[in-house]
Formats: C-alpha cells, sequence, structure tokens
C-alpha cells in the first residue's frame, strides 16, 4: 500500500499513524480512543498519495467528531494550533522539592510534542561553577537548605529559609530569563520547572513576547508529600529531604501564598493523572486564546 505524504509547502513527510495518536491524545482523548482514531484516519488515506496538512487536520478533526462529538473535534483543532502561533509557548512550573515537578513537566512535554525541557537546578548548578562558595554561597546550598546563609539579625522578624531562598531564587533568575529570552528569539517552545520559578519570574517585556503559562505543582498532604521523598532512590537519598521536610513545607506555602496573590493556578499534583490534565488545560486555553487573539 503507497504511503500518504503530509506536505506542508513544498515538502512532505509519510502520514504516522502514531504521531497522530498523539496528537489526539494530547487533545484530551484516551490512548486507545486517540489510536483507533489514528487507524479510521489512515483508512481514509488509503486512495490518496499525498495530502495538505491543513486538510489532513480537517479530516482528523471529522474523524473526532464523528467517533468523540464536537467538543472534542474544537480541542483536537486547538492543539493542533500550536505550532501556528506567533508567540513561542513557555510553560513555567514552579513547586517546593518533591512534589513531582520533573514527571508532570516530561510527561507534559511528551503530550503536546515539547522537546526543550529545562530545570532550574540545571540553571543553579552552572552558576556554582562559575561562582566559589565564598563569593556567593546562597547557590551552593540546596533551596530549603539556602537560610543557613543567612544572618537572623539581618531579617529582623522574618523567617531566614524563605529569605535563604528567595535570595536564591534572585541568583537564579537571570540563567531563568537568558533561556526565555532564547526560546522567545528561535521560536521555540519550551518548558521550564523548578523551585526557583516563583510566580512573576518573567519579565512584563518577556511575557509579553511569548504565550506564558505559569503554574505552582503542589502537593497538598503532608503524608502523601513525605511519601515521595521515601520513593525516591539513586542519588537522591530521602533522608536528607525528610529531616528538612518542615523547610520544604514552608517554601511550598510561600509558593502557593505568591500564586494566589498573581492568580496563578496552583496543581495539586497528588494524583499524577489528575495533575497532567489539568496541565494540559491550562495549556490548551493559552493556545485557543492566542489563536483567538
Amino acid at each position: 500500500m503507497p504511503e500518504t505524504i503530509v506536505l506542508k509547502g513544498e515538502h512532505g513527510l509519510p502520514y504516522s499513524k502514531g504521531l497522530m495518536a498523539q496528537s489526539l491524545s494530547a487533545s484530551g482523548l484516551a490512548p486507545d480512543r486517540a489510536y483507533e482514531a489514528a487507524r479510521v484516519l489512515e483508512s481514509r488515506l488509503d486512495e490518496r498519495t499525498e495530502i495538505d496538512v491543513e486538510d489532513l487536520r480537517e479530516l482528523a478533526a471529522a474523524v473526532v467528531r464523528e467517533q468523540e462529538g464536537e467538543e472534542a473535534a474544537k480541542r483536537f483543532l486547538d492543539w493542533e494550533g500550536l505550532d501556528r502561533l506567533e508567540r513561542p509557548l513557555i510553560v513555567m512550573l514552579g513547586g517546593a522539592p518533591g512534589v513531582g515537578k520533573s514527571t508532570l513537566a516530561t510527561l507534559l512535554a511528551g503530550r503536546v510534542g515539547v522537546t526543550r525541557v529545562i530545570a532550574t537546578d540545571a540553571i543553579r548548578q552552572v552558576i556554582r561553577a562559575f561562582f566559589s562558595h565564598d563569593f556567593m554561597p546562597v547557590v551552593h546550598y540546596s533551596s530549603f537548605e539556602a537560610g543557613a546563609t543567612v544572618d537572623p539579625a539581618e531579617v529582623g522578624d522574618g523567617d531566614p529559609d524563605i529569605v535563604g531562598y528567595l535570595r536564591q531564587v534572585a541568583s537564579v533568575r537571570t540563567g531563568v530569563a537568558a533561556i526565555a529570552e532564547r526560546a522567545i528569539q528561535e521560536g521555540t517552545p519550551t518548558i521550564l520547572e523548578g523551585v526557583h520559578l516563583v510566580p512573576g519570574s518573567l519579565s512584563d517585556d518577556a511575557a509579553s513576547r511569548c504565550a506564558l503559562v505559569e503554574a505552582v505543582v503542589v502537593i497538598e498532604d503532608e503524608d502523601a508529600h513525605r511519601d515521595h521523598f521515601s520513593l525516591r532512590g539513586g542519588s537522591r537519598p530521602s533522608m536528607r529531604y525528610l529531616r528538612r521536610f518542615d523547610q520544604i513545607r514552608k517554601l511550598q506555602a510561600h509558593l502557593v501564598d505568591r500564586a494566589r496573590d498573581r492568580g496563578v493556578p496552583v496543581i495539586d499534583a497528588t494524583s499524577l493523572d489528575a495533575g497532567v490534565a489539568e496541565g494540559m488545560e491550562l495549556i490548551r486555553r493559552k493556545v485557543s486564546a492566542e489563536l483567538s487573539d
């Protein structure tokens, strides 16, 4: 059976049932339903040697409309609009250690088709390589231990743990801004995740030049949060985090308060499936709003 070539301008690639199923899954269809819709679509392409990418989108939407309804078709078309955005999508997921930010970011990237996922811990590690402990001590501690660099006399009634954390956030912010600026200039969709992404981290100018989605990821239940550390292995032993669990919960409370002050969504990732669904919906709404504008 000859392959159907999907054309975009003068260039084309063979139709991929797997990639189409991924796109359909991103729009909210269950994986088995997405694969079935992609199979039906493939059967309707049997007699065609080539199809324009826009015509393929419309044909796929028609299949989804028949099988899943009008709302599902609209969600699919919203997702398919991601590569037509005039401003690049930038997703910023903040959150305290141990809430599943990295896992959530990776899953969202796979569902949406974003290939650039960057952790702010990696940015901090680069800064540590350039600046000695004596010159910039705050970046040489974990976010929940940064209070050790703060003289309590400097903060008065303030909390040294929060003050130290915010100083570390300020030190990492320049790197975050540089990553975001490069994504904007290249037009590359990007997901950033990390404890240093306090709501409002991106400047108003940068935010105006991208399709920005911000969220704070949390684990509301304390026991469930502790369990996340207990399940960690490898080079991140759980006891180090559990000994500082009170400080970690302080960081979460601070991030939640900041999110509420700025109207930034808070995603409870106790259920990872529910967290992914909520994150996907936030991105879909942003894509839809950008296309409407």
